[in-house]
């Protein structure tokens, strides 16, 4: 993905989106545009035991 893409769309997406969802590719139509995201598969930092 185009890094600048990328950095509009932590702009505009909920942080949790950003946090466990990476951007594999995208469709624009004419009026729509069409997201698709991989599940990140890691642990919340609140569920980590210190």
């Amino acid at each position: 993905m185009q890094d600048s893409f990328v950095d509009l769309l932590k702009l505009l997406l909920p942080e949790i989106i950003v946090d466990y969802f990476e951007l594999t590719s995208y469709k624009k139509g004419d009026e729509i545009l069409h997201l698709y995201l991989k599940e990140v598969n890691s642990i919340p930092k609140e569920y980590l035991q210190s």
